[in-house]
């Protein structure tokens, strides 16, 4: 790196110096509630089975000081993705290319590691940092009315490609795993996914991050393909019993995540836009019916639903 820095991908064990400055592990940072406050404490803590964590970060050749910094977490079975977040440069370095010379590092080590796609989380409001990532190739995939945005970098087609399972192969499902984080993100960056994991329930417009995800407050079941997930299903406690709902690109792959959920969870209800037929064949595939049918206003727009039970 020009100048008087250099950049370093570091991985665990981090060096003490690195891990007494990393500013997200700090509650006056974040705030002691912020539940990215836990996973990145997790994360320089020791290795979390099923992912391979680094830090791609910048230092003061003179001092030794820490100055810039971007967490990557990349799944061991889908190398091919990876999340990125949690950029910092010191306000000393601003506009002295350190920060470019962070994300080109990682980029270049994440190529190298044979990562196809990366996806970032950010604000609207920081328009100088989402310039940044749209000059490297990421393009957004999600906005929040909130303010939040999921940004993707990925060659063309590449999202369909990789969660359209094989139909001559088997796929099973699970309760999720740290392993499938990443994936999982991925797969719910697209304003199509309606799961009710998403705080907007059918509109589908806002983040879902699985690293700070309350995996408590619902049952949940993966669907995998050679460890590789390709739906999700959830079952979440209402006062008229759970409330079930599931997604994914595939039919096949969706009954099986909410078969194995349906196991574990009796009873339950959906309700399904009217014109979602693969959800819809995949709540029939596993006996659930349909017993009403409604139209309802949902982010402006009226649409129809089909109410389904187990």
């Amino acid at each position: 790196m020009s100048g008087d820095y250099a950049c370093h991908v570091l991985s665990h064990p981090f060096p003490d110096s690195f891990v007494q400055w990393y500013p997200y592990t700090k509650a006056e940072v974040l705030g002691e509630g912020s539940p990215w406050l836990h996973w990145l404490r997790r994360v320089l803590a020791g290795p979390i089975p099923g992912v391979n964590d680094r830090m791609i970060a910048a230092r003061r050749d003179t001092t030794g000081e820490w100055v810039g910094v971007v967490w990557t977490s990349v799944s061991l079975i889908c190398p091919e993705l990876a999340h990125f977040g949690w950029f910092l440069v010191d306000e000393s370095c601003r506009g002295a290319g350190v920060g470019g010379r962070i994300i080109e590092t990682c980029l270049e080590a994440l190529t190298a590691g044979g990562v196809r796609m990366i996806m970032l989380p950010t604000q609207l409001e920081n328009q100088r940092a989402i310039g940044m990532y749209y000059r490297r190739g990421w393009q957004l995939s999600i906005t929040d009315p909130r303010g939040g945005v999921w940004m993707v970098r990925e060659p063309a087609g590449f999202y369909r490609e990789y969660f359209t399972p094989d139909p001559r192969r088997p796929i099973h499902a699970s309760p999720p795993e740290p392993a499938d984080f990443v994936a999982l993100d991925y797969l719910l960056s697209r304003p199509a996914a309606p799961i009710r994991l998403l705080p907007l329930g059918l509109a589908g417009s806002a983040r879902f991050i699985s690293f700070t995800h309350d995996w408590e407050s619902a049952e949940h079941s993966v669907a995998r393909q050679g460890g590789r997930p390709v739906a999700l299903a959830v079952a979440a406690p209402t006062d008229e019993g759970p409330w079930l709902d599931v997604f994914g690109l595939d039919r096949r792959a969706m009954a099986v995540a909410m078969r194995e959920l349906l196991e574990r969870v009796p009873g339950g209800y959906a309700e399904v836009a009217a014109g979602d037929a693969s959800r819809r064949a995949a709540l029939e595939d596993v006996g659930m019916r349909v017993t009403d049918t409604s139209e309802r206003e949902i982010a402006g727009a009226a649409m129809g639903l089909c109410r389904y039970v187990v």
